[in-house]
């Protein structure tokens, strides 16, 4: 049996733990206590786990609501595509893609999600911001 000597446990245990807070609470935008923000910052889409971004579902992103908790999110839309880190994150970003009419490309966005002080929902953020328009049209079924 493989025996770790004690100074390479705490080694290990320090470097583990550095590590785990270092991603506590990761936030690129400044958010106040209560999930808003007068700048909010998008990170280059290149950063994104998904940088390919996903076809979000239309009715889902359309039931999204202030007051939601992580899981109900969770849940409509999946995981957050960059690495926010495991605690105290209140900020979630996502890269999602719409298709267009007529064969355009498909048009590429980023959402953010703000969490208030007790993670709940409370503010949301579109780039460019006029992806908002037409994706809650859409998934409203008031889109012509």
């Amino acid at each position: 049996m493989f025996k770790l000597n004690n100074s390479f446990s705490r080694s290990l245990l320090a470097g583990c733990t550095l590590a785990m807070l270092a991603a506590c609470g990761t936030t690129v935008s400044k958010v106040d206590g209560e999930g808003r923000t007068d700048n909010p910052v998008f990170r280059t889409v290149a950063e994104a786990s998904r940088s390919d971004g996903i076809y979000v579902n239309l009715e889902n992103l359309g039931r999204i609501r202030a007051g939601m908790d992580k899981k109900q999110l969770f849940e409509l839309i999946g995981p957050p595509h960059y690495s926010e880190g495991l605690f105290n994150v209140r900020e979630w970003d996502y890269v999602l893609k719409f298709r267009q009419p007529d064969g355009q490309p498909d048009k590429v966005c980023q959402y953010k999600i703000l969490f208030d002080d007790q993670m709940i929902a409370r503010s949301f953020h579109f780039k460019p911001a006029s992806c908002m328009q037409p994706a809650v049209a859409e998934a409203s079924g008031t889109r012509k």
